[in-house]
């Protein structure tokens, strides 16, 4: 996996994530201005809201609900420059990462480059 430094920080705004399961039926929401593609969801099981990638979504039926098509967690990595990650995804302008001390959550891509080898 090819190593990333954080060049800006970032602070995640939802302390408690969206978590869902595949299979998982959620309300189809609005799509976010800033970053196509992501889609603020409701879980119908657990009532948590976030953004979740389209990607993962089944077309919304009449009543704006959706199946989810793979395990997903909202969970946002907080980080400072200087850190190095290894970069695990990407979608939609955002990487999902991990710390060599094994924490793991999504970035946005501008708060970090690769790192040269």
């Amino acid at each position: 996996m090819k190593q990333y430094k954080v060049i800006h920080p970032h602070q995640s705004n939802y302390p408690d994530p969206i978590v869902l399961v595949k299979g998982d039926i959620v309300h189809y929401g609005e799509e976010d201005t800033e970053f196509p593609n992501w889609i603020f969801c409701e879980s119908i099981e657990s009532k948590k809201r976030g953004w979740v990638p389209k990607q993962i979504l089944s077309t919304p039926n009449e009543e704006q609900m959706a199946k989810v098509q793979e395990d997903y967690s909202a969970l946002e990595l907080n980080v400072i420059p200087g850190t190095i990650v290894q970069k695990e995804r990407e979608l939609n302008e955002w990487s999902f990462v991990h710390t060599t001390e094994g924490e793991k959550g999504w970035v946005p891509n501008k708060v970090i480059t690769p790192l040269e080898q």
